[in-house]
């Protein structure tokens, strides 16, 4: 095995571990050990365990992104690139573990590394979203003067949602509420 190969195995058990464990019960020898590799064999790789899940986080981003982007590929008009947003956020977001723990655990609140990838994620949330609606102006479905500022409102909306969406809820109760809220904001945002 190469050493992307390797790394990559590093990364994939322990995204398995730190789901099952949590970061904080997870060493480095459990990591370690289900990699089938020596302790020291992971230090080549990576400075320690937070380098580590660093690259978990990394990794469940990416994730993340690519269901997002499949996604919203295959919804035709900006209605169901909104709806598809929305469900796609909501669900994988809860089947992340790890991303879902960041949510969840405060100790994790002072590794600034966690707070730069949210951010990151939430950029890229707020650049698709105002792509989005800009597709519904230029069809003349939306009346949005600023798609911008309107995107960082509807992303950041959601994520007043997201704890109580991904921690909280049922797949189920998501999807229901999914439903209640679209066409509020739909009714809101379409032109007249």
């Amino acid at each position: 095995m190469n050493d992307e190969g390797k790394k990559e195995l590093i990364v994939k058990k322990a995204r398995e571990l730190f789901a099952r464990y949590g970061m904080k019960k997870t060493t480095m020898e459990d990591i370690a050990s289900a990699c089938g590799m020596g302790k020291a064999t992971l230090y080549y790789y990576f400075k320690g365990k937070e380098d580590i899940f660093r690259a978990v986080i990394k990794e469940e981003f990416e994730i993340y992104r690519r269901r997002m982007e499949e996604n919203l590929s295959k919804a035709k008009s900006p209605h169901d690139k909104i709806r598809a947003f929305v469900r796609t956020r909501s669900v994988v977001l809860k089947e992340l573990a790890n991303y879902y723990e960041t949510l969840t655990a405060e100790y994790l609140d002072h590794y600034a590394f966690v707070e730069r990838e949210r951010q990151r994620l939430t950029n890229w949330e707020i650049d698709t979203m105002q792509a989005i609606l800009e597709e519904g102006v230029r069809q003349g479905l939306f009346d949005v003067s600023d798609t911008r500022l309107t995107a960082v409102v509807l992303v950041f909306a959601l994520k007043g949602l997201e704890f109580p969406w991904t921690v909280e809820q049922n797949i189920i109760e998501i999807e229901r509420a999914i439903d209640l809220l679209l066409p509020v904001l739909f009714r809101g945002i379409e032109k007249r």
